[in-house]
């Protein structure tokens, strides 16, 4: 049966478009009345393009439709140019639900389905459905187009404390982006607002180092506490629910997303650990799965864990995946190979732009641009602690591979999971018999180390090679889709 979306879809849509043009279009507005260039012609095109969205909207939502039958799902839309996609459901791989704040408020939802293409969007993409719609769809799909009774069945779930996640966000290191975005949009908006900034500027230089070091560092912690709370936004009112061997995830305090997948369709399990987190015994775990937003294929399992909870955590919600100590370390003849090159690299840099800074400059301050060279040797230290970390095991039919430099970040990956194992050498190393490995996922997922001796990759190889039609040692049977 052939349906539209809801008429709701018309305002949403409306809605979307006139938010996305409300910036740019009130900077030309405020410009024009600052010049006394506004007018009634300017207010009726004003009503002219507004009216010409809506219908822009009801165009496209008469032209939205879809169809789910028992063997696929089609959508149909498209106003001058119509498109048709059609998937099959057994090739589906999770199914996730998405909420902006628009459609909260209109109590809609975006249903996103995702199948192991590597196109980096999702297959099916239903927008502007009803809340309650989008979870009929999303339970009759997984469950291969029967809508099954609901049964009493032993459910495992967990959150996530506002706490966690403000720690979690305070180590998150999105200060950084904060102030890139602060940045951006200065760019956008100088021209409007120069006066003004003039002006302040022109105030605060008449002020004391020490106030506008103090009022520099209030900003910066503004926009720290920022950076907290954006992040307690997203993944807030999270929850995780095992039911079926399904995990549901869902996150979100103003854009609520939810993806459902069965736990067979894990690509992979990372654990996260910075430097901070290592001081205190916290980690960050993550999924690689087919995602079913269309953004990223890492998803969030749990942002700030104890180190030494992982393994009963494992245990309860993902069996199939279990800790275990590396057997293979790098080759040590593979340091110099890894670090001359960047070393080297800097060091050019450093000093290029010393002799510009010294020539240019007449000031005796100058020469502190020679500090950048203390650098160096932490750089050097930094590398060699974190490739000396570098390791890959095997163990429960399970491929390990842990990296470190700032962050340490430890991958676990089924074999059968694994689509291409392969390693990779100049022709100046060979002779070493050392070389990078790379581990190729489902989707666009890819993982790679460097350096290891030949005869360990080789070890790896036969690992790999393993008879696929064997049972497995991490958890049940495989299925059709593994």
């Amino acid at each position: 049966m052939t349906r539209r979306v809801h008429p709701l879809f018309i305002l949403m849509s409306s809605i979307s478009i006139i938010r996305s043009l409300l910036i740019p279009f009130a900077a030309l507005i405020l410009n024009a009345i600052r010049k006394g260039e506004i007018n009634t012609y300017t207010w009726i095109g004003i009503s002219v393009g507004i009216l010409f969205v809506i219908l822009y909207g009801v165009a496209s939502w008469y032209f939205y439709t879809f169809t789910i039958d028992a063997e696929t799902i089609r959508v149909r839309k498209g106003i001058f140019q119509k498109s048709e996609r059609t998937t099959q459901r057994k090739r589906i791989e999770s199914i996730g639900i998405q909420q902006n704040v628009i459609e909260r408020l209109l109590r809609l939802a975006t249903l996103t389905v995702e199948t192991s293409s590597e196109s980096g969007t999702p297959e099916v993409e239903l927008k502007g459905i009803q809340l309650d719609f989008a979870k009929e769809l999303k339970s009759s799909i997984k469950n291969d187009g029967s809508v099954v009774a609901k049964e009493e069945s032993e459910e495992i779930a967990y959150t996530i404390p506002v706490r966690d996640l403000a720690l979690a966000g305070a180590l998150s290191g999105r200060v950084g982006l904060a102030l890139v975005g602060i940045g951006t949009a200065y760019q956008f908006i100088d021209q409007f607002i120069e006066r003004y900034v003039d002006r302040l500027f022109s105030e605060l230089a008449h002020l004391s180092l020490v106030v506008l070091s103090g009022l520099g560092i209030l900003v910066l912690l503004v926009i720290y506490i920022g950076s907290i709370i954006v992040y307690i936004l997203k993944y807030g009112s999270y929850r995780a629910v095992l039911q079926h061997n399904r995990l549901l995830i869902g996150y979100g305090m103003l854009n609520r997303t939810e993806v459902a997948f069965h736990a067979d369709k894990i690509q992979a399990l990372v654990i996260q650990e910075s430097w901070i987190q290592r001081l205190i015994g916290r980690a960050s775990l993550s999924l690689h799965i087919i995602s079913a937003t269309g953004e990223k294929e890492r998803l969030l399992l749990h942002p700030f864990i104890r180190t030494n909870e992982i393994d009963g955590f494992l245990a309860t919600y993902l069996p199939r995946f279990r800790q275990f100590r590396p057997q293979y370390e790098v080759a040590p003849i593979g340091f110099r190979y890894r670090v001359r090159w960047p070393l080297l690299g800097y060091a050019l840099l450093f000093t290029a732009l010393s002799s510009v800074v010294i020539i240019v400059l007449d000031s005796s301050w100058r020469f502190l641009i020679l500090l950048l060279f203390i650098w160096l040797p932490f750089y050097y230290l930094a590398v060699r602690s974190g490739y000396r970390k570098t390791r890959f095991g095997t163990a429960h039919d399970l491929l390990m591979l842990r990296k470190q430099w700032v962050q340490k970040e430890t991958v676990y990956t089924p074999r059968l999971k694994i689509e291409e194992l392969t390693w990779s050498v100049s022709r100046w190393l060979e002779a070493k018999e050392i070389a990078r490995i790379q581990i190729q996922l489902r989707g666009n997922t890819a993982f790679n180390a460097l350096y290891f001796e030949r005869t360990d990759i080789d070890t790896l190889q036969r690992w790999y090679k393993q008879s696929f039609l064997s049972k497995s040692l991490a958890g049940e049977a495989e299925t059709d889709d593994e």
